[in-house]
């Protein structure tokens, strides 16, 4: 899924516009500067007027305050000491959701060519079924459809076939996306007519809507011809330009069309920060590598919530560098799109990243590392792949508050996801920036995540490339990121894991590369750990003084041995004072001194190996993160007092949970009118499933996250709070464990609860039992990538709807994409959120006033590859009603348990007040007061011995 699509909050505590006035009367906006991009708002259902389109700021005020933050990396001045190198002859393929061709600014380069060689659509989200069709006289019906004017296609074609076929506005998703021919309604089925002319496959259909294809100009494939189409009332600009896809039938002759369009604006923005130019026809205003051209490879169904599809990426990847071979181009590949790792280094799409990089050695590729930081071990994939360029994000000062003093500093942005049990991000660069988008997103132009991230990268490279090849000097993708890596500048507060080597610049990293330094093939291994290329130890503070981790360095049998000096940055950290690598596996041995970690912290350090030439930089690193998380002490436990945090840095808390055991997290600020934001992070690094970024400090007061005994997960958890751009922070930090283990059962008598002590002391507890609503578990077992559907009645009493669909690990890691959308009855998007981990939750509220309604939950796998697409999930289906009922004891309220006992409460299960509907069980939630805490163990209630299906 598009990065910035990954987490959206409104959270503008961190960072805020300094932008002045750009006229005396119309102050400028704060852009929205968020961790993740949101769609855009849904619009009202009747069509905008033309005036109503306004950008969030003028294009020519964005660029007068530097809005494409092009300093930040240098590039405003390697284009003044090289106005050539801007990216000329390079092509830079998008793979993403398309890209809008319709914008000013994305028609030219800065040489006058064509910006857009090619869109093609690997998604199958413009997929066009086509069926032969005849005309009568003057007139052809398609799909019921009547349309006069056929001597239009006569003209072009007199003898057939002729194809006839429609798109549906609303599959697509929400208006104002999904709706093609603004008219502001996204229910239209809008008809294409397709026929061979002398030239190629055409298109026609009638664009302005007045029911004649009379004066309709046709579309050849974008490929032959670049040109695109619309659908817009006459007298007005189509608020989403199309492209035309042709291609042979598998079997016959007969053509297959697809339509090419961006409905997420996602693709369309990326691009720009690449390789705009002249953005919204303002001179100047352009993207990184303005010269360069682009290539759009589509591989997100929008429909589907976003997503990749089945081998998408792979396809989209092939055919750039097929296309860019054919015509002799140096190519650049931007992905930013993603997943979050769960067995990091292991996932299929980074071995097949890999190894067409491994096969095509001077082809650089860019990867969002993802937006789901500050946490550790919350990289993405591809963006793990090891030869990928993996991108995080910083924060531009020119985006930034000022400071007390008034000056403003780049820092660290805090949604860029972070390596753990991974060497990466490689590094960051901006990641917020005005840039281009379609017509029907005017108005969010200022977006924020690594997906921003990851094309400015490009456009460094492609920058790197042009200079390269102009100046006849090879181009190797590794000594490209080799460059931009050891000529980058660290941010402050910054650890390897969080930002790689830090901020590129690319005057020096061109410099850099003029030296032609060869740089070493070395794959670096923690022993002990599949896939994982740093050591993360945890329970150090339980570790005797032996602690130690073995790494394998790996490189070609061919290459001569070589000696590197070995340079820790960590006293804690014991490594030999240099190494000599003879052979095609070499061990090397790093020791540590856990009591330099203190709990409930965490410390990260380097080992780097240096050759001989200190200016070819680090030939391997080895990284280590040491963590001591505080145990489990049932209890309040106060883990931070008062700690300060300077501005725009960020103090990680790390502490240990058991399942079945609710745990209470409180973060608040030391002192009144400090601001901050806290973040929570499961085992593993993945966000807080509820939600985990929360604002701390006035007026929302302190961050409280209260986790359930249903969603506690045994192992690590890690709070990351982060002060202001321009306010330092104290922060209190409080855990609190639960005494008692909580379960919750249901026997022929009725629900009970279970409630284990593991205190040394008595606990007296009160408990509780309330029926919220209705619980329905599917397990699905599928071989194939087809789209799983599940219909389902939402009665009229329900008021929301949650999803938590539940896979396996170590099935993954096999995925690019899992899609999970709500339907109801018309078709229409409920609501949709993809998958991150194997663990993803969806909740929507239902329309008030509702009858028992029609909803289908849909599951829409998308696989790095076709070779195994066999996998198994678990889907629990809740809804909710707006009140929950207090059930009857029929056993002692309160309880004393003794120490290390489990003692139980029983319940009456009436009637339910609500009809549960088909394969629903009564859902219901266990209360247990102790000490002035009450515990929670939500669960469902199906019957002990459900009947076997037949």
């Amino acid at each position: 899924m598009p990065f910035p699509g990954f987490r959206c909050a409104a959270l503008l505590l961190l960072v805020a516009c300094a932008a002045k006035q750009a006229t005396p009367e119309r102050p400028l906006p704060k852009p929205n500067i968020d961790p993740g991009r949101k769609p855009p708002t849904p619009q009202p259902a009747t069509p905008e007027p033309e005036e109503g389109l306004r950008p969030m700021v003028p294009a020519d005020a964005a660029y007068a305050h530097g809005w494409m933050p092009l300093a930040s990396t240098g590039v405003d001045q390697f284009l003044r000491a090289h106005p050539s190198y801007d990216g000329r002859n390079v092509l830079i393929g998008i793979l993403d959701t398309g890209i809008d061709a319709g914008i000013s600014g994305l028609e030219k380069t800065s040489t006058g060519e064509p910006k857009i060689l090619d869109l093609r659509d690997f998604s199958d989200e413009g997929a066009v079924p086509l069926q032969r069709v005849t005309p009568a006289g003057d007139a052809v019906e398609i799909a019921g459809h009547r349309l006069s004017g056929f001597g239009r296609v006569a003209a072009l074609n007199t003898s057939g076939p002729y194809y006839g076929g429609v798109i549906r506005e609303l599959p697509l998703g929400p208006p104002p996306a999904s709706d093609l021919n603004g008219n502001g309604k996204a229910s239209d089925t809008l008809v294409v007519l397709v026929t061979r002319a002398t030239d190629g496959w055409i298109l026609l259909a009638d664009t302005d809507g007045d029911g004649s294809l009379a004066g309709e100009r046709p579309v050849h494939d974008y490929l032959l011809a670049r040109e695109t189409f619309g659908w817009a009332a006459r007298g007005r600009t189509p608020r989403i330009t199309l492209a035309a896809n042709f291609s042979a039938g598998p079997t016959t002759a007969e053509p297959q069309l697809d339509l090419v369009f961006d409905s997420f604006s996602h693709g369309s923005h990326v691009a720009g920060i690449a390789a705009g130019h002249d953005i919204y026809g303002v001179p100047g205003f352009d993207g990184v590598a303005p010269g360069a051209q682009l290539l759009g490879l589509k591989i997100a169904n929008s429909a589907q919530g976003s997503i990749t599809t089945t081998g998408s990426m792979i396809r989209a990847i092939d055919y750039a560098i097929r296309f860019a071979s054919a015509r002799r181009l140096p190519l650049v590949l931007n992905l930013s799109f993603g997943v979050g790792n769960e067995i990091e280094g292991t996932a299929r799409i980074d071995a097949m990243v890999d190894s067409v990089l491994e096969a095509n050695p001077s082809l650089v590729f860019t990867i969002s590392a993802g937006n789901d930081g500050p946490g550790l071990s919350t990289l993405g994939f591809p963006g793990s792949a090891k030869l990928a360029i993996g991108v995080g994000a910083m924060l531009p000062a020119v985006f930034l508050s000022p400071g007390p003093g008034g000056s403003r500093d780049d820092q660290l942005a805090y949604f860029s996801s972070r390596g753990g049990e991974l060497a990466k991000p490689d590094l960051v660069t901006p990641g917020v920036a005005y840039s281009t988008v379609p017509r029907w997103s005017t108005g969010q132009e200022i977006e924020q995540g690594t997906s921003m991230a990851a094309p400015h990268a490009a456009g460094l490279a492609a920058l790197l490339v042009s200079g390269l090849a102009q100046e006849k000097h090879p181009i190797d993708a590794r000594a490209i990121k080799q460059a931009l890596m050891v000529t980058a500048r660290p941010l402050q507060g910054g650890t390897f894991l969080d930002e790689g080597t830090g901020l590129p610049e690319v005057g020096a990293a061109y410099r850099w590369l003029l030296g032609e330094r060869p740089v070493p093939d070395i794959t670096v291994h923690a022993l002990g750990e599949v896939g994982w290329t740093t050591a993360a130890l945890d329970e150090v503070n339980a570790a005797g003084s032996g602690l130690k981790q073995r790494f394998e360095l790996v490189r070609s049998g061919s290459t001569p041995p070589a000696t590197y000096v070995l340079r820790s940055d960590a006293a804690w950290i014991s490594a030999p004072t240099r190494v000599t690598l003879t052979g095609p596996k070499t061990i090397i041995e790093l020791r540590y001194t856990p009591s330099a970690v203190s709990s409930p912290g965490a410390s990260i350090g380097t080992v780097s190996g240096w050759g001989t030439d200190s200016l070819l930089g680090p030939a391997f690193r080895l990284v280590t993160t040491l963590i001591a998380p505080a145990p489990v002490s049932p209890g309040a436990r106060q883990l931070r007092s008062g700690v300060r945090i300077e501005p725009g840095t960020l103090l990680r808390t790390f502490f240990r949970a058991d399942s079945a055991r609710p745990v209470e997290v409180q973060v608040s600020p030391a002192s009144l009118g400090q601001k901050g934001l806290a973040f929570l992070h499961e085992p593993d690094g993945m966000p807080y499933r509820e939600e985990s970024a929360r604002p701390i400090g006035p007026p929302q007061g302190e961050a409280v996250y209260q986790i359930d005994g249903r969603d506690v997960v045994a192992g690590t958890y890690e709070v990351v709070a982060i002060a202001g751009a321009s306010q330092a922070l104290g922060v209190n930090l409080q855990v609190t464990h639960s005494p008692m283990l909580l379960h919750l059962t249901r026997d022929k008598s009725g629900p009970i609860g279970t409630l284990t002590n593991t205190t040394v002391s008595p606990v007296k507890t009160e408990v509780a039992m309330l029926l919220g609503g209705a619980e329905r578990v599917e397990t699905i077992v599928a071989k194939t990538s087809v789209v799983r559907r599940i219909p389902f009645i939402a009665p009229a009493w329900a008021r929301s709807v949650v999803v938590d669909v539940t896979m396996s690990r170590e099935q993954w890691g096999r995925f690019t994409d899992f899609g999970v959308t709500l339907f109801d009855s018309a078709g229409r998007q409920i609501e949709k959120q993809p998958l991150n981990y194997a663990f993803g939750r969806l909740q929507a509220k239902l329309p008030g006033g509702h009858a028992d309604m029609p909803v289908e939950l849909a599951l829409f796998p998308g696989f790095a590859d076709t070779a195994d697409q066999s996998w198994t999930a678990r889907a629990s289906i809740r809804l909710y009603a707006d009140t929950a009922i207090a059930l009857q004891p029929t056993s002692d309220s309160v309880i004393t348990i003794p120490s290390g006992k489990t003692a139980t409460a029983r319940f009456a299960l009436p009637d339910s007040p609500w009809p549960l509907g088909d394969a629903f069980f009564p859902l219901a939630v266990l209360a247990a007061r102790a000490d002035e805490h009450t515990w929670t163990r939500e669960g469902g209630l199906p019957l002990p011995n459900p009947p076997i299906a037949r």
